[in-house]
């Protein structure tokens, strides 16, 4: 489920770039050897970095004395090789349209703090001395906003997986199935099966995520025999599908009987499409509000099945 979007470094820096730990790319620099970022799933940043990407031509007298103050003041690890840091950052979060896909963009500004930069800085004799010049740039990552959840197994006489996997998008956010026996884990016909979003994101990262649309099929490709479940009340038996949590007009949780195919076995085989919409001030981007209303309507109208309006 960890697939990224993608991941941009766009450095604040001159025309030459200002070590060898760092690459020209077009007409910017931007850091190389000895240095890794991972976006991580759950909307954090983990950045492995050299003393070389925080300052430019750092004396080896003073290079004791830099590191240190990166762990004592911005609270950097020791990293797993000589002269690095490590560690996992918050980022300042939006939502953006890039070419028509939205994407939950998240960006870190990287650099020493005006604490950590001062042990570069002594005064001697009144005088202020620059001995190790400070760098900056800002590390971006994407995440897509749509995203594909699959529950292999919802099981009648059979053990059920009760948690969705993402397979598109980044984010840590998945599915879960309750409603099964207790003991046995399983469904019988009839019981009620309930799916609701999982956001397992960090806590900086301020989502509402919706359900846009679950299709039920009779194969573990997710091929045959589609049953759209929508989320209106349908007068359906074999759905009979139920609204049982919502925020404002995202769903993020709904309810249906369980069923079983004619043929193909006992089980059904569960995918839904959700879309999470980042939370500013209180309120959902309204462009991707804006999406989960209309494609949750396209889910409401497919088939033959009737439902009640959102």
């Amino acid at each position: 489920m960890k697939l990224f979007k993608g991941l941009a470094l766009f450095a604040a820096l001159d025309a030459s770039c200002p070590n060898d730990r760092w690459s020209k790319v077009g007409e910017a620099c931007v850091p190389s050897q000895k240095w890794v970022t991972t976006c991580d799933a759950s909307g954090t940043l983990t950045i492995s970095a050299h003393i070389d990407h925080f300052y430019a031509a750092v004396p080896s007298t003073l290079k004791t004395k830099l590191l240190g103050d990166l762990v004592k003041e911005d609270l950097w690890e020791e990293g797993d090789e000589d002269d690095t840091l490590k560690k996992t950052v918050a980022l300042s979060f939006s939502q953006v349209d890039v070419e028509g896909l939205s994407l939950i963009r998240g960006v870190y500004t990287f650099g020493p703090s005006e604490s950590a930069s001062n042990a570069a800085k002594p005064l001697v004799n009144n005088v202020d001395l620059e001995l190790a010049t400070p760098l900056s740039y800002t590390v971006t990552c994407d995440y897509a906003s749509s995203i594909s959840v699959e529950i292999s197994e919802v099981g009648i006489d059979a053990n059920p997986t009760f948690d969705g996997t993402s397979t598109t998008g980044s984010l840590d956010i998945g599915a879960t199935l309750t409603g099964a026996d207790g003991s046995s884990k399983k469904w019988t016909i009839g019981d009620t099966v309930t799916l609701t979003v999982a956001d397992n994101t960090a806590d900086r990262l301020v989502l509402d995520v919706a359900i846009e649309s679950c299709t039920a099929y009779s194969d573990k490709d997710y091929t045959e025999n589609a049953v759209p479940i929508s989320k209106g009340t349908c007068y359906e038996d074999q759905i009979n599908t139920q609204i049982v949590g919502r925020q404002g007009k995202n769903v993020h949780a709904l309810s249906f009987d369980a069923f079983k195919y004619s043929s193909g076995g006992n089980a059904a085989y569960i995918k839904c499409q959700l879309r999470a919409c980042f939370v500013f001030e209180g309120f959902p981007d309204p462009a991707c509000s804006l999406a989960v209303s209309s494609n949750d309507k396209q889910a409401r109208d497919a088939g033959d099945l009737t439902c009640a309006t959102l």
